[in-house]
């Protein structure tokens, strides 16, 4: 039996389809034969569960918090064989530190940059995630890429979630032998819903409020979409730092009524919502692999995004949804516009959507995770 450590910066109740993953990943590696412990942030719920679940609440001091995060890494990584973190924030870097000392092996999966995100969020770039590796910015940005580029290099195994992932991996440095491509799947998730078309034209937006998601193009499309649609309506799923921003916006340009801001909902209540909405919409500048796309393909919303990251992976333009530029306003309204008005182009991607699904199993993405770990 493979003592394994999985340690994660999210965990439920935390929103988003890669903190259910998480949980659902642990439970069945358990079922193949693993003995699992979790270590997290946060405060999950006490329920019964096949594995050892270890958290660090987020309620401490910044430094206090990351060091006992670190203390317990290396605590439960002594008694662990293989260490496998989802995050190269700080439980990447204290998962890297114990495998070294303590001669573990070490597995990290890749869906995100680390230190792009800093550098976005703090106002340093504004360049796209591609970009932004071959360019040079202040000590701390660097400082940030170094290390998480020293724990993927230092990896015995990297798990790309897509091949925009593995190929950004490379081009960081990592040796492509080290990288294996197992995309998200979100059939694990209990209870889908069937879709419902909504009375009233719904677009639908899941995911975090940060500045590279694109949401304030999305508010600023709605106003013009207003003048054809009077009652149409934007569902905005997800909390972050441009909340406040956003709202203000919405209501500077007469949309209170038209969008909704929801904050954070429940995976099963962001199924439902999605579930009943015309369109779903991603105007991103980054993602690895969405889960929201295939969350909102599962239920048989059609979808738009853009042609960034792992989304060509996902979606195919014309064939199960709109692949349209990051915040190119007339290209969305035009786009948005297009699908309203056809409904058998909605149910086209709609049943695409859920054919292009065949690709995205949850049977495949453990069995595939069992390999690398084992």
């Amino acid at each position: 039996m493979t003592k394994l450590l999985i340690t994660t910066g999210i965990f439920p109740p935390d929103i988003g389809g890669p903190a259910a993953q998480i949980e659902y990943l642990a439970s069945d590696l358990v079922n193949a034969g693993f003995k699992v412990t979790v270590l997290t942030y946060g405060s999950p719920e006490k329920k019964e569960r096949n594995f050892k679940l270890v958290k660090v609440s987020r309620k401490l001091l910044p430094g206090l918090k990351q060091l006992i995060f670190g203390i317990k890494v290396f605590y439960l990584a002594y008694k662990s064989e293989v260490i496998y973190t989802t995050d190269l924030y700080s439980p990447g870097y204290w998962s890297m530190l114990a495998a070294k000392i303590l001669n573990r092996k070490f597995v990290a999966r890749f869906a995100g940059d680390s230190a792009w995100e800093t550098a976005v969020n703090s106002g340093q770039t504004n360049d796209d995630i591609v970009v932004f590796q071959d360019k040079k910015y202040n000590s701390f940005i660097e400082k940030r890429k170094k290390q998480r580029a020293n724990i993927l290099k230092s990896a015995d195994a990297i798990v790309a979630v897509s091949n925009f992932m593995k190929h950004l991996a490379m081009k960081i440095g990592v040796e492509e032998s080290k990288i294996k491509v197992i995309y998200n799947a979100v059939d694990f998730l209990p209870d889908i819903p069937k879709y419902q078309e909504p009375a009233a034209p719904t677009l639908t937006f899941v995911g975090r409020l940060t500045p590279w998601k694109g949401v304030e193009m999305l508010v600023r499309v709605m106003a013009e979409l207003k003048l054809k649609y009077k009652d149409i309506m934007l569902e905005v799923l997800g909390e972050g730092s441009e909340f406040e921003n956003l709202k203000n916006l919405a209501e500077n340009l007469g949309l209170k009524d038209n969008v909704m801001f929801r904050g954070r909902v429940s995976k099963q209540e962001a199924l439902s919502i999605l579930s009943r909405s015309t369109v779903f919409v991603l105007n991103t500048n980054y993602e690895g692999l969405p889960h929201t796309v295939l969350e909102a393909m599962s239920v048989g919303a059609p979808v738009i995004t853009t042609l960034v990251g792992g989304n060509p992976e996902v979606v195919k333009d014309e064939e199960n949804g709109f692949l349209l530029p990051y915040n190119d306003k007339r290209a969305w309204v035009g786009a948005i516009d297009r699908l309203l008005g056809d409904k058998g182009l909605r149910n086209k991607f709609s049943q695409n959507g859920l054919k292009t699904l065949e690709k995205f199993k949850w049977n495949e993405l453990l069995s595939k995770t069992i390999e690398v770990l084992k």
